[in-house]
């Protein structure tokens, strides 16, 4: 979680020192970096107080956040990843052995890493002055706790923009169940990049919002009315549900593009952009799972199976009712399962993933042996732009296995608020850090009520609950079983769940400039312990940034005359 109090006065330490003072600082920087590693290496990892169950050591699997290189558009550059010793990002245990895992920091600033999705106690959940202390650079701390679920999850970091710059990682919880689904199963990862800074990212949404507010006024329009990027309707792809063969489906429209905060460099696929894709061995015949993940900070995604139908199996990790098509939608930090059957005939299947209000596209290519991958690779830019994500496939979502029938014992409001002309955003008229918390009591069922006032689609998280969406727009459904709804521009979605885990949870909109500047909140358990929870320390997140070689000054002198699309970072 973040403070935006702070953030003009922090961003603006970076925007004003001069470019050679920048550089030294840099060469500083990496000295220090350099330094530290060392003296890691030799001093072993130190170990921070952590509340731990009963575990051995040989059970315990280290995972490192650490600095990395990826390539985007033909240059090498530094981002973070999460990764054991072998070099595997991520983790995935067996269920039935349960979570042991010791996180190492790895990074020059703390971190925080957050198992997204899953149901736990309360202190293992890594969020930093919510459910713990920050790990501090050179320490590690103990993760145990029993797995309840199976399926599809991702860890990140909860830390600061840390996300942004790629800290994060999947996580398969595998049980014998869901092996009988499938032949074969990939995981794919889709994440958004930019050659910018977050720091400098959020510096630009807040210095565009100060722009906007000016025009606003200069026009005498009311503040309650938000500015939309662009009146003007465009030819876009959306979702459709073709009612005639029972599918979802594309289909181009004539409609507003929506509004996105942040105009990014490269869509990525497994960390790879789609000019040079993963390319995955499959055999003619086979029933393939392809577990899509979406780990963006900012971007919501269309996924195209293009010659191949598909077919949804679950959501976020729970199973839903069989849902057929082959253009599907997956926001950011929500989880897809599709199932594919690979023809007999064999051949090489693109399965793309685009952005929401974007022309950038990725994704991951099926094959079969002796096949021949194309030479001309996919472009990073799709012909076509995409239009918004909506309630379309919601909609037609039904959780196999449903909450057990009980009456609602408390419904809580959860208006989500603010524009892209303040860059304030607030749930239940609050921005936080603040000491708000929507209250529950240990065994009641509760009914979250999630109207979005605004005109940006919010993909809103609890942490530490699963939750049935049970309305959308008036409309009754038995819906999905989810851990994050994506709420579209002016939309209410109810959800429900049983309040079975006692603590102080995090919940908040998943586009990390969002929660940056306010969208946060927690549920609070009577009498839940919160010896963790201190709003007024969010604001250290963002006062010591993790600064990577791929920060704006540096790129802007490393890459001069490389790049010709002259657009700009920020949507405007």
């Amino acid at each position: 979680m973040l403070n935006r109090r702070n953030v003009k006065a922090v961003l603006r330490v970076t925007a004003d020192t001069p470019r050679c003072g920048r550089n030294l600082v840099m060469k500083c920087y990496c000295t220090r970096k350099a330094s530290l590693f060392i003296a890691i290496v030799a001093t072993g990892v130190l170990r921070a107080a952590a509340p731990t169950e009963t575990s051995s050591e040989s059970e315990t699997v280290k995972i490192f956040a650490r600095e990395s290189p990826i390539t985007v558009r033909g240059k090498t550059v530094k981002v973070t990843a999460i990764t054991q010793s072998n070099g595997e990002h991520g983790y995935s245990p067996e269920k039935t052995t349960g979570f042991h895992v010791e996180v190492v920091n790895q990074l020059p600033i703390p971190t925080s890493i957050h198992w997204h999705g899953l149901i736990l106690p309360n202190l293992m959940d890594g969020v930093p002055f919510v459910t713990q202390d920050p790990i501090p650079p050179g320490a590690s701390r103990r993760y145990d706790f029993p797995l309840k679920q199976s399926g599809s999850y991702w860890m990140h970091s909860h830390y600061g923009l840390q996300e942004q710059q790629l800290l994060s990682a999947p996580m398969v919880i595998r049980s014998a169940g869901h092996a009988k689904v499938t032949d074969v199963e990939f995981t794919v990862m889709l994440s958004d990049f930019s050659f910018t800074s977050p720091q400098d990212i959020l510096k630009g949404l807040i210095g565009k919002a100060q722009r906007m507010k000016g025009m606003q006024q200069e026009k005498e329009m009311p503040e309650s009315k938000p500015m939309s990027m662009s009146e003007q309707k465009e030819s876009l792809v959306v979702q459709k549900w073709d009612a005639a063969s029972n599918r979802l489906v594309a289909q181009e429209v004539q409609a507003t593009p929506p509004d996105v905060d942040v105009k990014y460099d490269a869509l990525l696929a497994n960390r790879r952009t789609i000019d040079n894709p993963q390319v995955f061995e499959v055999k003619p015949g086979q029933r393939v799972l392809l577990r899509l993940m979406g780990a963006a900070s900012a971007t919501n995604f269309f996924i195209d199976t293009g010659k191949l139908d598909a077919t949804i199996i679950a959501t976020d990790g729970e199973d839903v009712e069989p849902l057929k098509g082959n253009f599907f939608q997956l926001s950011t930090a929500q989880r897809l399962d599709l199932l594919v059957t690979i023809p007999q005939t064999g051949g090489v299947f693109p399965v793309l993933a685009l952005g929401e209000g974007s022309a950038l596209q990725t994704g991951v290519l099926l094959a079969t042996p002796g096949t021949k991958i194309p030479k001309q690779t996919l472009a990073i830019r799709a012909q076509q732009k995409m239009g918004g994500l909506d309630n379309t496939q919601e909609r037609r979502l039904a959780a196999k296995n449903s909450l057990p029938e009980r009456p609602v014992q408390r419904s809580l409001p959860s208006v989500l608020g603010g524009s892209m002309t303040t860059c304030i955003w607030t749930i239940n008229g609050a921005s936080y850090p603040n000491q708000n918390s929507l209250n529950v009591k240990a065994g009641e069922r509760v009914e979250l009520v999630i109207s979005n006032t605004t005109g940006m689609s919010h993909p809103m998280h609890l942490h530490g609950h699963v939750f049935e969406v049970t309305e959308i727009d008036g409309q009754k459904i038995t819906g999905a079983k989810r851990d994050t709804i994506l709420v579209p521009p002016k939309s209410t979605i109810k959800v429900i769940f049983d309040a079975n885990d006692p603590g102080v949870w995090a919940y908040h909109c998943h586009i990390l400039y969002h929660l940056a500047t306010g969208m946060f909140t927690v549920l609070k358990y009577e009498n839940a312990d919160i010896k963790f929870w201190k709003p007024e320390k969010t604001a250290t997140e963002l006062e010591n940034p993790l600064k990577l070689t791929n920060a704006t000054a540096f790129w802007r002198e490393m890459t001069a005359g490389l790049f010709t699309s002259g657009e700009p970072v920020i949507s405007r």
